[in-house]
């Protein structure tokens, strides 16, 4: 077996690894209100979104929650799940391409028509759209699927997903704590439009990465 057919002998395990993620941050929501003021970290480890770091970045300015905790709480999964979905597309590379002999079960984790989109866009910018992608409102996971579906090697791949997450992570921590201090000093409305603000320009910044791609 070669080195690029070797994810292909792990693909009943990566499958079941990602049911068990979706579990967890499935569980995560109804616990949220019981999490966030007394474990919050516990909260970012089960679900690392960029709306919970964000939390995250307000706690920490209002003394609320341990800024090394929560980065250390959203590294495993903010990092890794990407770095498994590269391995998920890798390992199914030849369904994804095809659209055709996923199990159903794995079928719900990579899409085939949006994941052969994303092979699309990502052999038009490389490497760069994984870095930035990771900055932006943006399937990241899916993109992780593409990668490893379009056979970037894992030395591409990983290196430049890693500087992107903990940008991406450091970004989103630090603009919750100026929301925070903006709480602080101009009030909840000055914060309300920081933080649509914010979401809009992470949205726009997602979809101008693919735009042009679905005509």
């Amino acid at each position: 077996m070669t080195e690029e057919n070797q994810p292909r002998r792990y693909r009943t395990a990566l499958i079941w690894l990602a049911v068990a993620r979706a579990v967890l941050g499935v569980a995560a929501l109804p616990l949220a209100p019981f999490l966030y003021r007394d474990h919050f970290p516990l909260l970012v480890l089960l679900r690392p979104t960029k709306e919970v770091l964000l939390a995250g970045g307000f706690f920490i300015r209002r003394g609320e929650a341990n800024p090394v905790l929560v980065v250390a709480a959203a590294a495993p999964l903010a990092i890794l799940a990407v770095w498994h979905f590269y391995y998920l597309g890798r390992s199914f590379s030849e369904e994804i391409r095809s659209g055709e002999g996923l199990p159903r079960v794995a079928e719900r984790f990579l899409p085939p028509q949006r994941i052969n989109k994303l092979c699309h866009v990502l052999a038009r910018r490389g490497r760069r759209l994984i870095f930035v992608g990771r900055l932006a409102s943006f399937p990241s996971t899916l993109l992780g699927a593409a990668a490893g579906a379009s056979e970037m090697p894992p030395r591409r791949f990983l290196p430049a997903d890693l500087a992107g997450a903990v940008a991406s992570i450091a970004e989103v921590v630090l603009a919750g704590y100026l929301l925070g201090a903006a709480y602080k000093k101009a009030g909840p409305w000055v914060t309300a439009v920081g933080l649509v603000l914010l979401l809009a320009l992470l949205i726009a910044l997602g979809r101008s990465l693919t735009r042009g791609e679905d005509a």
